[in-house]
């Protein structure tokens, strides 16, 4: 939420920031959730009473495409305030009447809508009122002194009251009743409030936040990482069909996440499990208490603990399947327990338990293995058994019915929890085999192209390599009467291009993905003598000064390292060579704890050589990008420019560790 230096920024700078961040959040919310509901309740109203005359069959998709923008402002504010909330995922609109119509068919769409009309607008009344209530009190206790004299002196403080009924009147009014001590009092209360306003407006925030992320985010599917890519979220008018910006890496691993497969799921569905369970505990738990006391005369006390356990048991289902099944099965033995006494109502299985117990065991059906839901199904049917047989020595028929009926109702949601978690978890499977094939496919045409690099490599480089190397091997007898000097150019013109063959040779069989590929030693530190001397052998003048406090070049440094180094000064002085034939050259190496530091300077091309300089080919400058690449792969730097004299200088810098 904060970059790295704002959290070393000192806490004086740092708490205004935050709130000033809090305010901004907590505030213009409720407003804008003020707007949502006044827009989207009648239209959503409206939407459905004309549906059967058509005009709402066009009027809800407006309602739904309007929710989508109230979430999409929801989102947008969430991730200003530091939430790093997944780009959300919508169904692609499809042109024409039919496809307007079909909006009303995204269930991205309609969570949205359910959230900003009934989750959004209490909870931001919530946190506006209290952030309004609370800095006010704050405002309000710190300025007392100066309008509190313009109150009425006939009322009676709250300083007063207090000190009076504490001291059954000892304290002189002229005392309890100063306005000097109703000033400190106050101002000590907004002062303790000023201290706290920080804390309350983050956790206002934080509320809002946690609750908005829950409704509102994605379940980390195949859509989830567009926030972190910087894809904005795509709204359910888009016509966008392009890539996604997830990899075959990423959806390996969320799948290696979970321990079994897991439906495939359209919106946050451990978030909406949370706020729906939540908001059916409550809503069960306020019917359920008064009921319980009331018609079955259960003691207030007794009927709230009960009351509480029953609704704790669907919350606790969320995450803890087992703990909500055991709390299910005993919040229904001791409902029948303590309304036995009381005939007429229904029995052992009154309403509001049948309704608790049908949605633990759909929640636990939805989200876990159908055996689960299975066992808590025999386990709470049959938990009434002990108080019936127990607690009433008549069963009459009433009862008897009872259990029936919510065996045959709690079966039926049973069976349709699994039923729809059997089909949404077919379709997880169909999508994971389709992205497979899909991968697959991939794979096997990336193959098909480096197979095709491969031999495009094999017939153009290898073969004129494969020449080189064949003329300069037998120069010396096909040319007689040639000089040492001459013979010895043509014996190292023939060992590099050996040399480049074998290293030609291991990387087609690397683009070629076998397995047989020689593991050859890879360059190193002590290899830079023999690349400066066998560039000394093509006739440049090349001036070598290494500086290390080491007992060798390569002792501890690392193997990409040193590679990476061998690289920069292989290509630094080939283009010395080929572009300022006959220049001096000037290479400085300085290998030390810290680093690698490396210095190849060039000057001006010889006029006598120039003539014989090898024109540029096509694509020249490609290496030195190269090697910049790998070197700030490793976290090093790379300066590559002209010098004053018309030369050209390289530097590179490597850290070792």
């Amino acid at each position: 939420m904060s970059s790295s230096s704002a959290t070393r920024a000192p806490l004086w700078v740092r708490l205004p920031r935050q709130l000033g961040r809090d305010y901004a959040y907590v505030l213009p919310g409720f407003f804008i959730s003020v707007f949502a509901f006044v827009l989207l309740i009648p239209m959503l109203s409206v939407s459905l009473g004309t549906f059967i005359v058509w005009v709402g069959a066009l009027l809800l998709p407006l309602t739904l495409v309007l929710a989508g923008a109230f979430a999409r402002l929801s989102r947008s504010r969430l991730r200003h305030w530091g939430v790093d909330l997944p780009r959300a995922r919508y169904r692609t609109k499809q042109p024409g009447m039919f496809g307007w119509m079909k909006t009303m068919a995204d269930p991205r769409l309609w969570l949205d809508l359910v959230f900003e009309t009934l989750i959004a607008f209490p909870l931001r009344t919530l946190t506006f009122s209290v952030a309004v209530s609370w800095t006010a009190t704050t405002l309000g206790g710190l300025t007392y002194f100066f309008w509190g004299m313009f109150l009425p002196e006939d009322n009676n403080g709250l300083v007063e009251l207090v000190l009076d009924a504490t001291s059954n009147g000892a304290i002189p009014s002229s005392i309890s009743g100063s306005f000097a001590l109703e000033a400190a009092f106050n101002f000590v209360t907004g002062l303790v409030f000023l201290i706290s306003l920080p804390a309350v407006l983050h956790g206002l925030a934080s509320l809002d936040a946690l609750v908005t992320k829950a409704a509102l985010g994605n379940d980390g599917g195949p859509a989830s990482h567009g926030a972190q890519s910087g894809q904005p979220d795509l709204p359910p008018w888009s016509s966008y069909q392009g890539p996604r910006p997830d990899s075959v890496a990423n959806r390996s691993t969320q799948e290696t996440e979970h321990s079994e497969p897991h439906v495939a799921r359209f919106a946050s569905a451990d978030g909406w499990a949370w706020l729906t369970t939540t908001f059916a505990a409550v809503v069960l738990l306020a019917i359920s208490w008064p009921l319980f006391g009331v018609l079955y005369a259960v003691p207030v006390v007794l009927a709230m603990v009960v009351a509480i356990v029953h609704s704790a048991s669907l919350v606790a289902a969320v995450r803890w399947p087992v703990v909500g099944m055991v709390g299910n099965a005993v919040a229904v033995l001791a409902t029948a327990a303590v309304t036995a006494s009381t005939l007429g109502p229904p029995w052992p299985w009154p309403v509001t338990t049948l309704m608790v117990h049908g949605f633990v065991l759909l929640l636990v059906a939805l989200r876990r293995p159908w055996p689960y839901a299975v066992v808590g199904w025999l386990v709470a049917s049959a938990a009434p058994l002990p108080a019936v047989f127990l607690l009433r020595t008549d069963v009459s028929g009433g009862a008897l019915s009872s259990l029936i009926v919510a065996a045959s109702v709690s079966a039926g949601v049973l069976a349709l929890g699994i039923l729809v978690r059997q089909q949404l978890l077919g379709r997880s499977a169909l999508q994971a085999a389709r992205r497979a094939s899909a991968e697959e496919s991939a794979q096997r045409r990336e193959l098909q192209e480096r197979n095709r690099i491969a031999q495009e490599l094999h017939d153009v480089v290898a073969h004129s390599m494969s020449v080189i190397s064949v003329q300069a091997t037998t120069a010396e007898y096909r040319l007689p009467g040639m000089d040492e000097r001459t013979a010895g150019e043509f014996t190292s013109i023939a060992q590099s291009s050996r040399r480049a063959l074998t290293e030609m040779r291991g990387l087609l069989t690397i683009l070629r993905g076998s397995a047989d590929a020689q593991l050859v030693p890879q360059p190193t530190l002590a290899d830079v003598p023999a690349l400066i001397e066998s560039t000394r052998q093509s006739g440049a003048r090349i001036e070598f000064d290494v500086r290390s406090g080491r007992d060798s070049l390569d002792t501890d440094v690392p193997a990409a390292t040193a590679l990476t180094a061998y690289r920069v000064l292989q290509e630094a002085l080939s283009n010395a060579v080929r572009h300022s034939p006959g220049s001096a050259i000037t290479v400085g190496m300085d290998v030390s704890d810290r680093g690698i530091v490396m210095d190849v300077v060039n000057g001006p091309a010889d006029d006598a050589a120039s003539g014989s300089a090898v024109p540029a080919a096509p694509g020249a400058g490609l290496g030195l990008a190269g090697i910049r690449e790998r070197v700030e792969a490793l976290g090093g730097s790379v300066h590559a420019g002209p010098t004053d004299d018309g030369g050209f200088r390289v530097r590179a810098e490597l850290p070792v560790g």
